[in-house]
């Protein structure tokens, strides 16, 4: 299954945060067919993400599957370290309160997209934020491909 790098769409929630270019922002993308409620319950309960979940949980971000139900049917508005930004229909946009991370989910047409932005605090990305960037396009590009298996 392909994941690739894509161009942020303009008209997408993380889009907002292109325009300051000291932040980060990025966008994959793969095949699928699903709802965003399906999107989402599958995508932070594949094995892969369980594992983040887990440790966010010693940190005592705990969240449970029923939290991840909760999101992904728009009853809750909150999962681990995340709080909702904004939604839409096919868009989920999530932040970590009192951090520059932001994490986004979406569906298109036969397609699954999942995005980031790191917020630029002062005019530069946090210097751990820019150090971790090779892991983090691994990471995300084996987030989206474990998702969407399961789709």
């Amino acid at each position: 299954m392909l994941v690739r790098r894509a161009e942020v769409p303009a008209s997408s929630l993380i889009a907002r945060y292109l325009s300051d270019p000291a932040s980060h922002v990025d966008a994959y993308v793969t095949t699928g067919d699903a709802t965003l409620e399906q999107f989402v319950r599958v995508f932070f309960s594949t094995p892969t993400f369980r594992s983040e979940r887990h440790l966010l949980g010693l940190g005592g971000k705990v969240s449970s599957d029923q939290q991840v139900d909760d999101l992904a049917s728009g009853v809750g508005s909150a999962m681990a370290a995340w709080v909702v930004e904004d939604r839409n229909e096919t868009e989920l946009l999530l932040t970590v309160p009192g951090s520059p991370i932001r994490t986004w989910l979406a569906v298109g047409r036969a397609e699954l997209w999942f995005g980031s932005a790191i917020v630029a605090e002062g005019g530069k990305v946090p210097f751990l934020a820019k150090a971790l960037m090779p892991f983090h396009h691994v990471y995300s590009r084996t987030l989206l491909r474990a998702a969407a298996k399961r789709v």
